[in-house]
């Protein structure tokens, strides 16, 4: 008799513990995910990992580490090796370059992947799964700092996976280049097209020709609205002083590197060159005068083919672009 009796008390727990299974929010979605009963707490939780891991890779965890001790107002050890308890991160050259596994149970979670990007983007869905202030900067002591018990197997689909960010008809400063790399992460994409020079302004420092962004990075006006829907003008500078250093430029490619993000640079070239031309109108076919356009779309004006310091020009150019760039590809 006393088996029976247990029956009812056993489906109660099972019908709990599949109602309390969270809804879990991830984008972009895991390739498998399946979710168990229980939670696993996070706050204070230590961390460890393998001592054959990549330098890329253990400063992503470090900087995680850093990030929830911060938020949840308990500090997280992280040291080398293993343990039962806590957070682990383990290595297996076997998985592809950006895949990883997470296992949570309600003692520890096991991060497996190969190297930088594997690693950064378990980060990045474990954080997802935690409440929104593990993205703040101040302490949320009475948020629910826990991750639900579940399995993860991930790898993206396709290798490419970029945006674009035109820098050249409307400026973003170096910490909304960064900040939009931190967006990127978050959504575990891995390549940012950079577009740098067009007609509207010269953004990228090139120690040979000065006068690009002396002269090239600034306009006298901006069309107002859209290119075949109106003929009004701000008639207002734009552009002084809106350009990147090239010490700027690898800041901004080593923040993006510890990302496992790859920058491609865009040299828009033999049109898209009026911001070059204003700057050195001798390149071009009418010998000017030429203006940094204060229109939309695509000018008339072109570098003159013919020219051989044309030639000269556009090699010294790319000269500098592709040593500061490790990308294997420069847009042009």
């Amino acid at each position: 008799m006393k088996h029976y009796l247990l029956w009812p008390v056993f489906l109660a727990m099972m019908i709990a513990c599949s109602t309390d299974k969270p809804a879990v929010e991830i984008v972009p979605y895991p390739n498998e995910i399946s979710v168990r009963c229980g939670n696993f707490d996070v706050a204070g939780a230590d961390f460890t990992y393998d001592e054959s891991m990549d330098t890329a890779s253990l400063n992503v965890i470090r900087n995680f580490a850093a990030q929830l001790s911060a938020v949840c107002g308990k500090e997280s050890g992280i040291k080398p090796g293993t343990s039962r308890k806590g957070f682990h991160f383990h290595v297996d050259p076997a998985l592809g370059k950006e895949a990883y596994t997470i296992n949570v149970t309600k003692r520890n979670v096991k991060v497996t992947a190969s190297s930088l990007n594997g690693f950064n983007y378990a980060i990045q869905t474990i954080k997802q799964m935690l409440p929104v202030e593990i993205y703040g900067k101040t302490a949320a002591e009475n948020a629910e700092w826990t991750l639900p018990c579940c399995n993860i197997n991930d790898e993206p689909r396709f290798g490419y996976r970029g945006m674009h960010m035109d820098v050249s008809r409307h400026f973003f400063d170096i910490d909304m280049v960064k900040r939009y790399l931190d967006i990127m992460e978050i959504h575990k994409l891995n390549t940012l097209h950079w577009h740098l020079t067009d007609d509207q302004g010269w953004r990228i420092e090139i120690k040979r020709y000065p006068e690009l962004t002396k002269i090239g990075s600034v306009r006298n006006k901006t069309l107002i609205g859209h290119a075949f829907k109106s003929s009004g003008y701000d008639n207002t500078r734009y552009g002084e002083g809106m350009w990147f250093t090239q010490e700027q430029i690898r800041e901004i490619i080593d923040y993006a590197a510890a990302k496992g993000i790859e920058i491609i640079p865009e040299i828009d070239l033999p049109g898209h060159m009026l911001a070059a031309l204003a700057a050195y109108p001798h390149l071009g076919c009418t010998g000017g005068p030429y203006e940094v356009w204060g229109d939309w779309g695509i000018a008339n004006e072109v570098l003159c083919a013919g020219n051989e310091e044309t030639m000269v020009f556009l090699e010294n150019v790319l000269d500098e672009v592709a040593a500061l760039f490790p990308s294997d590809y420069v847009h042009i």
